[in-house]
């Protein structure tokens, strides 16, 4: 569903969907965002397809890398190669600068001294390392006991998860000894306003998490609905039960054993967000995944 293109406003901040910010909003052209050319390397505009928008809040969150998007990365050359002078010139100091103000036009102080202290505090790692360590009386070492932190494994077969989704965080929660109840929200999985009706874009990340709680067979899980404060509290109170009941069934019909889920509802209570604005109700009509049993 694309989304309201009243909510994209001049001077937003544009995010890839892995975090990245790829650059500022100029204005909306017809089902294109134009974007400044603060963040161009070639020094042009450059335009995102509305329909590569999947959510607005104060920044404008799209469901594509910027590799996917075809914008070069930041930073990266656009032309030839440098000869000359400019092939010829010192290469700038590795180390950020240490910000003393110029005097008297003079370039500000370089950390000149920095390599020499991380080489100190990498030697002082080492003494300290080797310091746990005992010799016994035929000149060997034993080691300490000290704990070894846990290696998750994620179990789930098939294609890999996507990195920053909700599917993939659970599924290295599931492997590792974090405590218990523990509550993820759904990353995209969302409803229009007033209705149940799971929308057709979110089934792959239905599909993803589907098969990690398949993965765990003793798992145990409550699914929350909640809704936005439009409406009485008591139809929202319903509605969030509705809309729990429809990712029940959902999980259930991909293989999840419905006894093993539970619904339940938050009504309009605990928003995430604002309801003064259409983005902060989109996000108010969220759904959450509890942990109760791995």
């Amino acid at each position: 569903m694309m989304v309201d293109r009243s909510q994209i406003r001049q001077h937003m901040d544009v995010i890839a969907s892995d975090g990245e910010r790829i650059g500022t909003v100029d204005e909306v052209e017809g089902e294109r965002i134009k974007l400044t050319r603060d963040a161009s390397n070639d020094g042009k505009h450059h335009h995102v397809d509305l329909s590569d928008v999947y959510r607005v809040d104060d920044h404008v969150h799209l469901s594509k890398t910027r590799a996917a998007l075809g914008l070069a990365a930041a930073g990266a050359a656009t032309g030839a190669a440098p000869t000359g002078a400019q092939a010829s010139a010192k290469p700038a100091n590795p180390l950020p600068p240490i910000r003393n103000p110029a005097v008297g036009g003079a370039e500000p102080r370089r950390n000149y001294m920095l390599p020499w202290v991380l080489a100190g505090l990498a030697l002082l790692a080492l003494i300290l390392a080797l310091s746990q360590c005992d010799n016994d009386d035929r000149g060997g070492v034993r080691t300490t006991d000290a704990a070894v932190p846990a290696v998750v494994t994620p179990r789930v077969a098939g294609a890999p998860l996507r990195e920053g989704t909700l599917a993939y965080d659970l599924d290295r929660f599931m492997g590792s000894e974090d405590g218990l109840p523990r509550t993820f929200t759904f990353d995209a999985v969302n409803f229009d306003s007033g209705t149940a009706n799971l929308r057709g874009e979110d089934d792959r990340d239905l599909n993803d998490l589907a098969r990690v709680l398949a993965a765990y067979p003793d798992s145990r899980a409550a699914i929350v609905g909640y809704a936005d404060a439009q409406g009485n509290s008591a139809f929202n109170r319903d509605l969030g039960a509705d809309r729990a009941r429809a990712v029940v069934a959902a999980l259930a019909s991909r293989g999840v054993p419905a006894d093993r889920l539970e619904a339940r509802t938050g009504g309009e209570a605990d928003p995430a967000a604002t309801n003064a604005s259409p983005g902060g109700r989109f996000e108010n009509r969220r759904t959450e995944l509890v942990i109760l049993k791995r």
